[in-house]
């Protein structure tokens, strides 16, 4: 009786400090997919007097796009078609030469079938400096970012995107640490690992005095197992079930993938849903998944992390329709409201994408929710994206060892796992 009622408390911690298409379920039918046109544009690669950016349209017949010197750019569905270029490939790298250096440039994109038509979000690149570029390696940016919302709320923090495939001494490396460290002390110390040079490091998944309850996976060995059970209530009273969550993981061959994942035997089985579990609802699995539950199987990516819930899916937000049944409301991740918030996403062709954001007021930021931050990825052409750990957790340091943020808890908080991108020599 005392184990249950520490698990159970821990559980609850966890909620108040934030650190918490084939489905097996044949009565779960998957959304159906927008077919709405949309159109990406994600920066790729600066320098002194250019920028190249990725086009990446969807459901579209027809897609163009500009660009202008400065921060603000505003143009139709019309207008971007009658001024700009026009763009023919579903996904293509555009080189803009002969620019300014140290200026700030912004492009948007149209895209539009025989019915519908939309227009991207606006999105800012900064040439770099005549003097040479050395903050980050080749194939790598961290930006600032600001959205504002129709209700007036304000999201503010930074994104992180490294292409490991367009520059191979780029690396993935989550990072397990014991005993947990904060940020600015991980990337201090990262270099000692032999994993190259550190150039952005975040918090990962969630945690409890200072153990992870999230998965880990570095250069294919686990070195920490997702979380087995939580403690949601039903009819009144609390129970014990059984969460399969969202976890990003490298492959062998490079390529990003996101799964559920439920260890078995300290094994990562990866599952093609959560499985029997919904909050809204109320119901859940009677007993733990085995490797013969339906859908199971041993998942070996070479570098992974794990959290919840699943933000993109397939290049689809998809926040909301897992956020209960990934069991994240008991855990007090505020999935609906504003709040600080990291997340990791990646794509199939080996892109890397970290994102935090500021919160609670801090920075003069608002945050942002699970939908709001999954549509960011979106935005930004990732295939898969997971929650990580959020609050006054959330934090990110960039290439001088900094901290960039402005984390709600005042101060960095030691996390057991961390997101780092590195590069070798």
């Amino acid at each position: 009786m005392k184990k249950f009622y520490l698990l159970t408390l821990f559980v609850a911690c966890i909620g108040l400090c934030f650190s918490c298409e084939e489905e097996v379920n044949p009565e779960y039918v998957f959304p159906t997919p927008e077919t709405t046109p949309t159109v990406t544009i994600t920066p790729v690669e600066k320098g002194t007097d250019y920028i190249t950016v990725r086009i990446k349209s969807y459901y579209a017949t027809d897609c163009a796009y500009l660009y202008a010197e400065g921060e603000s750019l505003s143009k139709t569905l019309d207008q971007i078609f009658a001024e700009g270029t026009p763009h023919v490939e579903e996904v293509s790298e555009v080189k803009v030469e002969g620019l300014t250096p140290a200026t700030a440039y912004t492009f948007i994109a149209a895209a539009k079938d025989e019915l519908h038509g939309s227009v991207c979000v606006p999105v800012t690149v900064i040439t770099a400096s005549d003097a040479p570029e050395s903050n980050y390696p080749k194939r790598m940016s961290f930006e600032k970012f600001e959205r504002t919302y129709s209700d007036g709320g304000v999201a503010k923090g930074y994104i992180a995107i490294a292409d490991l495939k367009a520059n191979p001494k780029l690396r993935f490396a989550p990072t397990h640490l014991k005993p947990a460290e904060t940020p600015t002390s991980i990337f201090g110390s990262f270099s000692s690992l032999g994993k190259g040079t550190p150039y952005v490091v975040s918090n990962g998944g969630f945690f409890w005095d200072g153990a992870s309850l999230s998965l880990c996976i570095t250069d294919g060995e686990v070195k920490s197992i997702a979380t087995e059970l939580a403690y949601p209530t039903v009819n009144g009273e609390q129970i014990i079930a059984y969460p399969v969550r969202a976890a990003l993981g490298q492959m062998a061959d490079g390529s990003f993938e996101a799964t559920w994942v439920y260890c078995i035997n300290n094994k990562p089985y990866s599952f093609p849903s959560p499985l029997d579990n919904d909050e809204l609802t109320e119901t859940y699995m009677k007993s733990a998944p085995t490797t013969t539950t339906a859908g199971a199987t041993l998942w070996e990516p070479q570098q992974a992390i794990g959290g919840g819930p699943m933000l993109v899916y397939k290049g689809k937000n998809v926040a909301m329709d897992y956020y209960y049944r990934e069991i994240m409301h008991t855990g007090g991740t505020a999935g609906k409201s504003r709040q600080p918030r990291t997340a990791v996403g990646g794509t199939k062709d080996g892109k890397v994408m970290v994102l935090v954001c500021d919160g609670r007021g801090n920075n003069g930021s608002n945050g942002l929710t699970l939908e709001e931050m999954a549509d960011i990825f979106v935005e930004m052409g990732m295939d898969y994206a997971i929650n990580l750990d959020g609050g006054g957790s959330s934090a990110i340091v960039g290439y001088d060892g900094q901290l960039c943020n402005t984390p709600s808890d005042g101060s960095q908080r030691a996390v057991p796992t961390a997101v780092v991108i590195s590069a070798v020599e």
